[in-house]
């Protein structure tokens, strides 16, 4: 599994509550969770799946539907 074949996934995410993890979403029956990171510092972004580091990347993608 690649980060750049998850950032293609059309994903709709759900807010957490959390600051440092504002995102989550299930996803082929597995859940995803996005690191907000320090920014500028390391990558804006961290992806989680299945509680498993998948990568990092600082633009969120156009075909991942963030809450309104």
């Amino acid at each position: 599994m690649t980060i750049a074949r998850q950032l293609a996934r059309p994903v709709v995410w759900r807010r957490t509550g959390r600051a440092e993890y504002p995102y989550a979403a299930s996803v082929a029956g597995q859940d995803w969770v996005i690191r907000l990171n320090d920014f500028p510092v390391d990558p804006m972004y961290t992806l989680f799946i299945g509680g498993r580091d998948v990568g990092d990347f600082d633009d969120w993608p156009g075909c991942w539907q963030r809450p309104g």
